[in-house]
């Protein structure tokens, strides 16, 4: 009898192990797929947000050099142009009617000036015999410099007529497109009225305001990402120039990025919202910044290993506080953690994790 009972004794405690295993089960506390984040490694930067517009780096506005009547106009707003390239024409026939009264001016001082260097020459060989007085013979040679004068300043009269003459063909100075055009045919171009306005849209400009806590970490070739507005790609840029002066009022320094454009997809005068990359991070764990605890002092997080909760010291290797994510070192990919802190749960605590974790 009493083996009897020494036997039901040992089986009493057998029933009672999967009965513990039951109630722990119970215990353990069932995480939401919110709750936890798998280490993985990325990219991160640290970036100082700014705002700008885009500004076209070359630009020319065309004015009309004569006053004259528009003969044609050859270009639209909208179309490309070359350097060179005809974009109006101006009635000329008064200029070609001074370029005509120029040359023959010219023609006519020329002959003045071939006649009074003969003179000069008789006279001298008639000093030389004792024929005529040295006053004679300096009278032939001052007549003969101002031969000489007056052909150079009629020369210079002729330029400056072929060069209005050749103003009359408005031409492009820069390759680029016309984004203004003011004159039509049959109008009449008042002299330095703007005509045109051309901008070369391959290499495009943007100056943003930066405050001067952060000047000291911007210098020329680091990276700007930004977007602008109807493009879905993030478009890169690097800063070119920083100006050393502070903003009046503001005190706030200006940066200037440059961006290649050569495909044309960007325009001058669209917004940019975007940030300068002072840091960057590869190829490192980036986790979020509430799975990272005591961030400023000894940085842990709480790891998932073997269905409970265990606390794993890492080190911070970039705080990007504008996209509010941690780059650690000291934590291997893989690993499944706590994406934030959870009430009522510590280190050692038994959990269970969500069926649709990948």
């Amino acid at each position: 009898m009493m083996l009897t009972a020494c036997h039901g004794a040992q089986d009493g405690g057998a029933a009672d192990k999967p009965a513990s295993a039951s109630a722990a089960q119970t215990m353990a506390r069932t995480l939401s797929r919110a709750d936890v984040v798998v280490a993985r490694p990325g990219v991160l930067r640290d970036t100082l947000p700014f705002t700008g517009t885009l500004t076209a780096l070359k630009s020319s506005s065309i004015a009309a050099e004569v006053e004259a009547r528009v003969e044609q106009v050859l270009v639209r707003e909208g179309e490309m142009v070359k350097p060179g390239q005809v974009l109006a024409r101006l009635d000329s026939e008064s200029l070609d009617q001074s370029v005509t009264e120029q040359q023959a001016q010219l023609a006519a001082n020329q002959s003045r000036l071939k006649l009074a260097r003969i003179k000069l020459d008789k006279q001298h060989e008639l000093l030389q015999k004792g024929f005529i007085s040295q006053l004679a013979y300096d009278e032939a040679e001052s007549e003969y410099t101002v031969r000489q004068g007056e052909l150079q300043a009629q020369s210079s009269q002729l330029a400056r007529a072929r060069r209005q003459q050749a103003d009359s063909v408005v031409r492009a100075p820069i390759a680029g497109v016309v984004y203004e055009r003011k004159i039509n045919p049959g109008e009449i171009a008042a002299r330095n009225a703007r005509l045109f306005s051309i901008a070369d849209l391959s290499v495009l400009e943007l100056s943003a305001s930066v405050p001067s806590q952060w000047i000291g970490q911007i210098k020329a070739g680091q990276q700007a990402r930004f977007s602008v507005e109807g493009l879905p790609d993030e478009v890169l840029g690097d800063v070119v120039r920083v100006n050393p002066v502070a903003q009046s009022g503001t005190r706030s320094f200006l940066i200037y990025i440059r961006v290649n454009n050569a495909d044309g997809r960007l325009k001058a005068g669209q917004f940019a919202k975007g940030g300068l990359v002072l840091h960057e991070e590869r190829g490192q764990v980036v986790l979020p910044q509430d799975a990272v605890q005591d961030l400023s002092g000894h940085p842990w997080v709480m790891l998932v290993e073997k269905g409970r909760l265990q606390r794993q010291p890492v080190r911070v290797l970039l705080w990007s506080q504008t996209e509010h994510k941690v780059a650690v070192a000291g934590l291997a990919a893989g690993k499944v953690l706590l994406a934030a802190p959870l009430l009522g749960v510590s280190s050692g605590d038994a959990v269970i994790l969500p069926t649709d974790l990948k």
